[in-house]
């Protein structure tokens, strides 16, 4: 966490209220996040089916990195009341939106 006061933090208001697109980026920033988002596409969507196809993310970046999608709107958590408690993660319409976002960075990204 940065002190609200420091030069840092100026710095990075500063440049998400100059240019969205940092904001953006921060948004998606994160090693595993686009990871996670295209698994949890494809329905692998609890957190020890998580584990299962990302096997080296430690058990707390993984809940971390599913807080943060989920503080960023774009996964919802679904807890099913059985016993014991599962929780199921699933795509917001906003985290659908960016797969398609995320496919074209890929395509970008393996230019010559």
């Amino acid at each position: 966490m940065i002190k609200e006061t420091s030069s840092n933090a100026l710095n990075k208001a500063f440049l998400y209220q100059s240019c969205r697109i940092n904001a953006a980026l921060e948004v998606i920033s994160g090693r595993w996040k686009a990871l996670i988002l295209i698994h949890i596409a494809e329905n692998t969507n609890r957190f020890s089916l998580l584990k299962n196809v990302l096997p080296t993310i430690s058990d707390q970046t993984l809940g971390k990195q599913l807080k943060e999608l989920e503080a960023d709107k774009l996964i919802v958590r679904e807890v099913i009341p059985e016993v014991p408690v599962r929780v199921n993660y699933h795509l917001t319409a906003k985290g659908t939106a960016l797969l398609p976002i995320l496919t074209d960075l890929c395509d970008w990204n393996d230019m010559p």
